[in-house]
């Protein structure tokens, strides 16, 4: 019975936990777009489901205006950590933590964006500094089959699929 009580407790506590409002709820992403979408929609600033090389870059910057405290231009290890508090708080697993790569005591504008820069490169396909929601969902479509005549391969001449790979050197069996 204590086992029960013990999981009904914690489905409860998961239901709490993802429950629309709660920090670590997910955004609404349009249907097919990875968890990950989120990362770059956040900077688009009018919302035409297009963020634009100008958009994340101006997104980025009032991000670490707020995370940058005292105005220095330099997270200090303190204001990394709030940084790293307030993602999690917002992202939950997909957060993705501050790290001050050069050790240098200081997170710049520079590292404070690496994760999303690096994300916004590896999505647009087209390098034509914007990612469309088409280019957010990755290859969604299947393979189309191909249009010329099946190959069997693997197959020796007999018929039989089982091979031994041969030295081609000397002709003898590995």
């Amino acid at each position: 019975m204590q086992r029960i009580a013990g999981l009904f407790a914690a489905t409860a506590t998961v239901l709490v936990a993802i429950a629309p409002g709660s920090p670590f709820a997910a955004q609404r992403l349009p249907a097919g777009l990875p968890a990950s979408a989120a990362l770059l929609l956040r900077y688009d600033a009018n919302h035409d489901g297009v963020v634009t090389r100008d958009e994340m870059e101006a997104g980025l910057k009032a991000d670490f205006a707020a995370a940058d405290g005292n105005g220095d231009g330099c997270l200090d290890p303190a204001e990394e950590r709030a940084e790293n508090q307030r993602r999690l708080a917002r992202d939950g697993a997909e957060a993705s933590p501050l790290v001050d790569w050069n050790l240098d005591g200081c997170v710049d504008p520079k590292e404070f964006g690496n994760t999303v820069r690096s994300y916004f490169d590896l999505v647009d396909k087209t390098k034509d500094g914007k990612v469309t929601l088409v280019e957010l969902r990755g290859p969604s479509m299947p393979i189309a089959p191909r249009t010329g005549a099946a190959t069997r391969t693997g197959v020796d001449p007999a018929g039989s699929t089982t091979q031994t790979p041969a030295n081609p050197a000397t002709g003898l069996p590995y």
